[in-house]
């Protein structure tokens, strides 16, 4: 079995660190375990519980677990991605993975699910993130808790753009940045890079983020509403989108 992956999900692969257990929170087909460990981006290593692992697949929902099953033997690799049917990150700790992968869920079920582990903050961890909806909620948690946002890739299928965000424990007197609305929600790290792949996504994320916030602050002011929060945000984006030009 060969996977191929999607340009969203390979987003995660470059923050994947060699010679430690990985966990796929929300795993569903398990593909993105299974690519690592057949590109050998993951080494078998010793979990917590003293399991000899690669990779972690969890799943709230048995269906996916099953169909990850499935992959997995066909992949030949049952000796080396466990699965686990389990809500969020609740019984990892177990095993102690280093490297948290996220995908495909809201920004703050994400943050939820991170706030019940408090142990997936510990030394040596790294979250790798891909919120769906509300970005700004999950990087104004992860601030605020004690990470440092270390990378953002950005990724496009079809017409929707995804941000992947990166984010480790931070160092002892790291001083977090002050984010302004716009960077909060699609990021301040992707505009500095000098990919223009990534630039570009990177402008027509910000495009988009501003069409469907100033909808929605005129929708509301034609309803008689107050909308300081939406006039500060489309400032704000419209700031930043001409920072980049």
């Amino acid at each position: 079995m060969s996977i191929k992956l999607t340009p969203r999900l390979m987003t995660a692969v470059p923050y994947i660190r060699g010679g430690r257990l990985v966990a796929d929170i929300g795993t569903d087909h398990a593909y993105l375990p299974i690519y690592l460990c057949e590109q050998r981006r993951l080494t078998p290593v010793t979990a917590k519980n003293g399991e000899t692992l690669c990779a972690i697949a969890a799943d709230i929902n048995k269906g996916p677990v099953e169909r990850a099953d499935q992959h997995i033997a066909e992949a030949r690799l049952t000796k080396y991605i466990k699965t686990l049917q389990t809500d969020g990150l609740t019984g990892l700790d177990a095993y102690d993975p280093a490297d948290i992968i996220i995908f495909g869920m809201g920004g703050e079920l994400i943050a939820s699910i991170l706030a019940a582990a408090p142990w997936a903050g510990g030394a040596g961890k790294r979250l790798i993130l891909q919120p769906m909806t509300h970005a700004e909620k999950l990087r104004e948690y992860l601030l605020k808790t004690g990470f440092a946002i270390i990378g953002e890739t950005l990724s496009r299928e079809g017409d929707r753009i995804y941000q992947t965000i990166c984010a480790e424990p931070a160092p002892e007197g790291y001083t977090p940045p002050t984010l302004s609305p716009a960077e909060l929600a699609v990021g301040q790290a992707a505009y500095r890079v000098t990919d223009p792949a990534q630039k570009a996504l990177y402008a027509a994320l910000i495009d988009k983020t501003l069409r469907t916030e100033t909808y929605i602050r005129d929708t509301r002011r034609r309803a008689g509403q107050k909308t300081p929060e939406q006039d500060l945000l489309v400032v704000s984006l419209t700031a930043l989108r001409s920072s980049i030009i």
